[in-house]
């Protein structure tokens, strides 16, 4: 999550749609000092829209709140490999011994998140602005910062090394993912 008073923003990380890239880029707008009628407490990085709503109430309301979204069999092909190659993430030991197939089996059984949990509120109404695509990350990164008024170049941070996200399905997996995440597929219109 980044926050700018200054020009009016709010970024929602949702983990592995581009999120530490968009931040780094975006994180130098977002420096200031906090003004002295409102005090902002320090929140998690992958803070929902509600959550953060709940937390700084108008403030909320009066900023262009932003996100970027990933086609979930791909998010689920990266967040994969993440977890597996980067020993301090907290689930590292316990996926590095999983393949595929066995990680969207657990993930879809123990610890399933939806993509639309961090832009809808308990009713399911989406209470972000704007959504952009990690597929068209750079044409919508631009529309972002055309609307906050600000120029900044997107750098790729954080990849996780992989092959194309198809190769990595079966019948089986792929149904899964559509079934386990058919709120996000319909919800952001997405495809295998």
């Amino acid at each position: 999550m980044l926050l700018s008073l200054r020009h009016k923003f709010i970024f929602i990380h949702i983990y592995k749609a581009a999120g530490t890239s968009v931040t780094h880029a975006l994180r130098p707008f977002s420096r200031e000092p906090l003004l002295r009628r409102r005090t902002v407490p320090r929140l998690p990085d992958h803070i929902t829209a509600a959550g953060l709503r709940d937390t700084i109430g108008d403030l909320f309301d009066d900023c262009f709140k932003f996100t970027f979204v990933r086609n979930p069999w791909d998010w689920q092909v990266s967040l994969y490999h993440y977890m597996q190659q980067t020993r301090k993430h907290p689930q590292h030991l316990l996926v590095r011994g999983m393949s595929f197939g066995d990680y969207i089996r657990w993930r879809v059984t123990e610890d399933k998140h939806l993509q639309k949990e961090f832009v809808t509120d308990a009713k399911g109404k989406t209470i972000v602005d704007f959504i952009g695509r990690f597929e068209n990350l750079e044409d919508d990164f631009a529309s972002v910062c055309a609307r906050i008024g600000i120029s900044a170049t997107l750098p790729h941070r954080n990849p996780s090394r992989h092959a194309d996200y198809r190769t990595y399905y079966d019948d089986a997996t792929r149904e899964l993912i559509a079934t386990h995440f058919r709120e996000d597929i319909e919800m952001f219109g997405y495809e295998f």
